[in-house]
């Protein structure tokens, strides 16, 4: 086994990648992170040019391209308002978990009542006046936190008169969130609490009902515009041909963004040191750590194709993303109380995080692969290949006429502050870096026809493991 591919060493480039986000919250900023456009990602991209180089790569090197109004926050703040009718010695609670949302600019401050709405359905808002009010919504992120609130529930309680809204992350802990498509909030004032503090404030309001008081809030928030060079990375490994397999991941991240990408990102390095020193393939590879998938104005595999739409794009037999390849997910159930001696007891268990694995043009070949992944490497998906490609790909949606696949979760910490490394095992980086191995190496060889759906006959027995 080669072990450039161990799990512990990926997770130790994990570890640097997350350090790097790590530096930006010590820096003070408020969203922080592997942000596009930000020292951290600068610091992160220069670190994978010189890991490629370092494995032999001596073509990798920066590609800059222009990032256009990226919207981020700078500050935000929830404060409830205390008041006498509350109780003597009421004052003001700053709920510390807040991250303002949307992809902005959002600037200003609102202070209003709260109504709470439940899940923000049409059952929970019809009939309801928000008017000159902000909406608390509860988000229910298991199994997985994306889309836990359609943008459309935001927009619905905002037609119905709300001047902001707060959505209550329902989960263990008090994480921050941040999602600048999600909310659907636009300019307007829209924020996530953690789990701790959406409990407090699920019971102010309850006590406030009961007393016949309403509750107020100040929401604020002030974010900054960026127009700025960044930069993708990229470099080549020769083949016998210029026909190119393409493997792609983002650099981006936000909050420690361990598994969002820094796994993608060191697993992608793993398999560039392995391919360095092994017998050279008959197609040529080509690594992209790309920029921008988390900020709109900044797409770096859009940038991509634009400046290698007549080389490795025109040339590509196959595109591989590697996007959270090896989070975990913890499951917890709760017993009742056994006798009166004890409260309840919780359940806990950990395994692979399930997650969706996509063939564009279902190709049979291509999905045979993905089910020795299950059989022979122990990956832990879901049982149907969609078409659908989710992610950093969408950047290449229209074209439909080259091979693409990857494998993508995005569990109840996507976008949080607990996506650190703790969430990403040496087991799941392992598993996931030798079935990619084999599967660039099969992708490599064979005969384009079958990539791009040529009749397969299926072959299961197990290879020798990478």
């Amino acid at each position: 086994m080669d072990p450039l591919l161990n799990g512990a060493s990926i997770q130790a480039d994990v570890a640097t990648i997350v350090g790097f986000s790590h530096q930006s919250r010590a820096a003070g900023e408020y969203l922080w992170g592997r942000v596009t456009g930000r020292p951290a990602y600068d610091r992160t991209v220069d670190w994978v040019a010189a890991q490629l180089r370092a494995a032999g790569q001596t073509d990798a090197h920066l590609e800059p391209f222009p990032a256009t109004d990226i919207n981020l926050p700078v500050s935000g703040e929830v404060r409830l308002i205390g008041s006498a009718a509350m109780g003597a010695g009421s004052g003001d609670v700053v709920l510390r978990s807040a991250m303002v949302q949307g992809s902005g600019p959002v600037d200003g401050v609102v202070t209003a009542p709260l109504a709470y709405v439940g899940l923000g359905t049409d059952a929970d808002v019809a009939g309801r006046d928000l008017r000159g009010k902000i909406a608390v919504i509860l988000a229910l992120p298991e199994p997985s936190l994306y889309a836990p609130i359609p943008a459309r529930r935001t927009e619905a309680v905002m037609r119905a008169g709300a001047v902001g809204v707060i959505e209550i992350l329902v989960q263990a802990g008090n994480l921050k969130s941040f999602d600048r498509d999600r909310h659907g909030c636009g300019r307007r004032l829209c924020f996530t609490v953690g789990g701790e503090d959406g409990f407090f404030l699920q019971a102010v309001l309850g006590a406030a009902a009961k007393a016949g008081h309403p509750v107020h809030a100040r929401l604020s928030a002030r974010s900054e515009t960026i127009n700025r060079q960044v930069s993708n990375v990229v470099a080549t490994i020769p083949g016998k041909t210029d026909r190119t397999v393409i493997i792609a991941a983002h650099a981006d991240g936000w909050f420690g963004g361990a598994d969002d990408n820094a796994s993608g990102v060191a697993v992608m390095l793993a398999l560039a040191r392995h391919f360095a020193r092994g017998a050279q393939l008959e197609r040529t590879l080509v690594f992209v750590a790309s920029a921008g998938h988390h900020s709109a104005g900044a797409s770096g595999l859009g940038a991509f194709l634009d400046r290698h739409g007549q080389d490795y794009v025109a040339k590509a037999d196959l595109i591989l993303n590697i996007e959270h390849p090896a989070q975990i997910a913890t499951m917890r159930s709760y017993a009742e109380p056994q006798d009166d001696n004890f409260g309840q007891r919780v359940i806990a268990a950990t395994g692979d995080l399930p997650k969706q694995v996509a063939v564009n043009n279902q190709a049979p070949f291509l999905v045979d692969l993905w089910r020795q992944g299950v059989a022979c490497f122990g990956l832990d998906v879901q049982r149907r290949v969609d078409r659908a490609l989710p992610g950093d790909l969408k950047a290449f949606v229209q074209r439909p006429d080259i091979p693409q696949t990857q494998m993508i979760a995005s569990g109840a910490l996507y976008h949080t502050t607990g996506d650190d490394l703790y969430s990403v095992p040496p087991e799941g980086l392992e598993r996931a870096a030798r079935f990619y191995a084999y599967f660039v190496e099969r992708v490599a060889t064979v005969p384009a026809g079958l990539l791009r759906g040529d009749d397969w006959t299926a072959v299961h027995p197990c290879p020798a493991t990478p």
